[in-house]
């Protein structure tokens, strides 16, 4: 991502904004007095007005999807057909770029949710009709995730984007492994834990089994030098980062993270992935290998994302697969990492009554259900929520959301004292792949990690945080 701006410059930007300002009328809109910069709400119809003119562009990081809300605004709006048009930028939405580039940044568009606080300078605020919408029928801890420095509503979450447990049932099977699920909680009874899974793998050491004509060496491609994914892998005694809140507390000092580490040398143990030589992979080679697990079926366990075309991979190599919650560890269910995807509005926007319109269009029932057709992107809804789509039964979004019964929210904290530095950038990512790594390959000793782990972060925190 592109450096920040200074401070100076989103001094003066936040200084222009509040300027020119969003003001509202209400209960009707006379639309040839639209300026571009008045937010009408028309409580007649429930619909924001469109200036007569306004042409917006929609930004996500998927073309059905954007191509489909597009359809969706030319159906609706059929006097101003053709006037959304779409483009693919990413999710990301950087500071640098929506200063930078202002009326050729999209008007809507696509943000991760722990990217919003530190930008929502260039971020316009939600009208509240529309704002009120979103925060009922949001999952209190996402939207906080994308609206944790606002007093006004700037994020819409609408889905997650995270990972769940992948197992391969064809594998399985053809392994003479049984697939029933008496208990129903997705996965195979056989293999429904971490001890099970160890088991199945040490059962195999020096005997490794055939499939589609490959030795499987891989059980479970557990990641080390990927420290997102790796997550889990770190919950498996119940801990979990930043327990209390506090951005400078990420919690290594819990005896529970002492746990997760003694997980990965189980697993070590078991030897849940070997080289064709027999000898245990290094701590080195393994960081990102979840692709390979479902579009190659290198093992019959992994994570899968909710960006992994699923359906592609099943239509190539015809594997049945389950996307379910991850297994237990001495009953602790493993926790990967979710957030969310949503949608904000340019604060250059020259159009803010009708680019607050197509967000309220997205952030719809019809919007929803296009994004659900049009992808495997699974809703971010409460329970009981009105805009909740249709979802065919057994499908790749229901399975995901399923999946994530027991994940982790992501942690979008920022440092109390430097607010452009999130937490995670000062506490985790710098230190976890190399200490992993080193407890794998019997570097460090458990305890040597984790007293080395809570010095670093401590140092990091401290410089950063300033």
């Amino acid at each position: 991502m592109k450096k920040f701006i200074s401070l100076l410059a989103v001094g003066l930007v936040a200084g222009s904004l509040a300027a020119c300002a969003p003001r509202t009328t209400e209960n009707t809109c006379d639309v040839d007095k639209l300026d571009g910069t008045t937010v009408c709400f028309d409580e007649t119809t429930g619909r924001f007005a469109i200036e007569k003119d306004a042409v917006l562009r929609f930004g996500a990081d998927n073309d059905d999807f954007g191509n489909a809300i597009v359809a969706l605004w030319d159906a609706t709006y059929p006097e101003h057909a053709g006037k959304v048009q779409f483009v693919n930028n990413g999710s990301q939405g950087s500071a640098d770029a929506l200063a930078e580039q202002q009326g050729e940044y999209p008007d809507v568009f696509m943000v991760i949710d722990g990217e919003v606080p530190r930008n929502n300078t260039h971020i316009l605020p939600i009208h509240s009709a529309l704002a009120n919408i979103i925060k009922a029928n949001s999952i209190q801890s996402f939207y906080q995730a994308g609206n944790s420095l606002a007093t006004a509503t700037h994020y819409a979450p609408m889905t997650y984007d995270g990972m769940a447990f992948l197992v391969n049932l064809s594998m399985l099977e053809a392994l003479g492994i049984s697939t029933v699920d008496s208990d129903g909680d997705g996965l195979p009874d056989a293999v429904d834990t971490f001890e099970e899974i160890f088991a199945l793998s040490t059962s195999w050491i020096g005997n490794r089994p055939t499939y589609k004509g490959k030795a499987v060496n891989i059980v479970f491609p557990m990641s080390l030098g990927e420290p997102w994914s790796g997550y889990s892998s770190l919950t498996a005694g119940g801990w979990s980062l930043f327990p209390t809140g506090d951005a400078t507390k990420p919690g290594y000092d819990d005896p529970k993270f002492a746990a997760g580490l003694e997980f990965v040398l189980a697993a070590k143990a078991a030897q849940v992935s070997v080289e064709e030589s027999g000898e245990v992979t290094p701590g080195s080679a393994m960081g990102w290998r979840w692709d390979p697990v479902l579009n190659d079926e290198t093992a019959p366990f992994g994570l899968v994302g909710t960006w992994m075309n699923v359906a592609g991979a099943v239509a190539n190599n015809g594997a049945n697969f389950a996307i379910t919650p991850m297994p237990t560890w001495n009953g602790n269910p493993l926790r990967p990492f979710v957030k969310t995807k949503g949608f904000v509005i340019n604060a250059y926007t020259q159009n803010r009554s009708a680019a607050t319109e197509l967000l309220r269009l997205v952030y719809s029932q019809a919007g929803f259900q296009a994004m659900v057709d049009s992808s495997s992107y699974a809703p971010s809804l409460v329970d009981g929520s009105a805009l909740v789509p249709t979802l065919a039964e057994g499908s790749v979004q229901a399975q995901f959301m399923t999946g994530f019964v027991n994940n982790y929210p992501e942690p979008a904290l920022l440092l109390p004292n430097n607010p452009q530095m999130k937490a995670m950038d000062a506490a985790y990512y710098p230190f976890m792949s190399p200490i992993l790594q080193a407890v794998w390959d019997g570097e460090l000793t458990v305890a040597e990690a984790v007293a080395e782990i809570i010095a670093d972060s401590n140092e990091k925190i401290a410089l950063e945080n300033q």
